[in-house]
């Protein structure tokens, strides 16, 4: 008697209804296909983020879960949209969870009142590693400019996308950028400003 099925490349039948005898049903099979082929070639990004806005220690961790949860609520990633963005806006909210559960948020720094300083800076967000000074100065940034720094200078996201990952308007995004900016910049050529 032959079950009615699919031969994936692996040899395993992938058939349509229920898990029998360790065969993996072919809607989850698609599932994992599409999950492997849209998601994971982002992993590396996800987790550079993940290691620039938290530490070594705990960027696998939250790289890690945020996978987790971007596999568990796949289903309702749209199709032909920005999945690295969809990543992001997980990593971000899974951030905000450790966040919270860390230590209360407080305000950093009044850096409403910062001139616009020279920005020349901007060139090693152009490299994968950032040095050690940017990456020093970067933590010293209030969170909601750092995220916006750090998705549209090395992530190069645009700002509607920015504006989805951090669930804001992108007038919103546009200022935190601005401000993220010139207080990096006040903080790498203090001399400057």
């Amino acid at each position: 008697m032959r079950r009615a099925g699919i031969k994936s490349a692996r040899g395993a039948v992938l058939i349509c209804e229920g898990e029998r005898n360790g065969a993996v049903p072919f809607e989850r099979a698609e599932r994992l296909r599409r999950f492997e082929e849209e998601a994971v070639p982002h992993l590396a990004d996800v987790y550079r983020l993940a290691r620039q806005m938290s530490d070594a220690q705990r960027a696998p961790d939250l790289t890690q879960e945020t996978y987790l949860r971007a596999w568990r609520y796949y289903d309702s990633f749209e199709r032909g949209t920005n999945c690295r963005s969809w990543l992001f806006r997980i990593l971000h909210n899974v951030w905000a969870d450790h966040w919270r559960r860390a230590r209360p948020e407080s305000e950093g720094p009044d850096v409403e009142s910062l001139a616009e300083p020279f920005y020349d800076w901007e060139e090693e967000f152009l490299s994968e590693e950032l040095s050690e000074e940017l990456e020093e100065a970067l933590g010293r940034l209030p969170e909601v400019y750092r995220w916006a720094v750090l998705l549209a200078d090395v992530s190069e996201l645009s700002y509607r996308e920015i504006a989805e990952v951090l669930g804001c308007p992108v007038g919103t995004v546009m200022s935190r950028v601005n401000r993220g900016r010139r207080a990096l910049a006040r903080l790498l050529r203090p001399e400057r400003v």
